[in-house]
């Protein structure tokens, strides 16, 4: 993207607020239950965005939707420049209240996996985490095109990092768990901004309909 013009900052800007509504996780290239797998297929539009998330042969993709306690959920990223690769450590913090058997049982699902992560911030914004160009604008254009790395050979997915949490001690203290998302990308996170049909979520507010 050549550097011809410039941004403005509005009222809008100065006045949007902070904080994330609801995360949504799901696995790359998930096993069907018949046994086998996939390349999910990935569709993008120009710098930084990603227009469809879909099963491969399909039109839509499943995702868990995991309802946090409010004003917990934070996307940090830091990025860092090193000769021509810039590289961004991508890093979703959220907290899950109580310690019940649901929900470590949830985060016990994610441990090991490939994951996509996709977060709705409180201006409409959907963040996406896991999906990314392998080494966009870092290598003097020498890029592996998307087609090549995303679906099949998925580098840049995100993974469970971190849980803390606890019982607490005290009848007023806290219980539940802390839990951190992590993943290594060569561009900034990528927003979703759907083609066609937008993110659905099914009556219980468990399941989430991408296409």
């Amino acid at each position: 993207m050549a550097i011809n013009d410039g941004l403005t900052t509005t009222c809008t800007n100065i006045q949007s607020s902070g904080g994330i509504q609801t995360v949504f996780i799901r696995e790359w290239n998930f096993k069907q239950s018949d046994g086998s797998t996939a390349p999910d297929m990935i569709a993008t539009l120009g710098t930084g965005t990603i227009t469809s998330i879909a099963d491969n042969g399909g039109t839509n993709s499943t995702w868990g939707v995991y309802e946090t306690k409010i004003e917990t959920p934070v996307l940090s990223v830091t990025g860092a420049s090193v000769g021509n690769a810039n590289t961004y450590e991508c890093s979703l913090t959220f907290n899950l209240p109580q310690l019940d058997l649901a929900r470590r049982n949830s985060i016990t699902d994610l441990q090991g996996k490939c994951l996509q992560v996709m977060m709705l911030d409180t201006n409409g914004t959907y963040f996406v985490i896991g999906i990314s160009g392998t080494l966009t604008g870092g290598d003097g254009g020498l890029d592996l095109a998307v087609a090549s790395h995303i679906g099949t050979r998925p580098q840049t997915f995100a993974r469970l990092s971190a849980v803390e949490g606890g019982t607490g001690a005290a009848f007023s203290d806290e219980t539940g768990l802390n839990v951190t998302l992590t993943c290594t990308q060569y561009e900034l996170p990528r927003t979703y901004v759907a083609a066609g049909a937008a993110v659905s979520i099914n009556a219980a507010g468990l399941v989430a309909t991408v296409s």
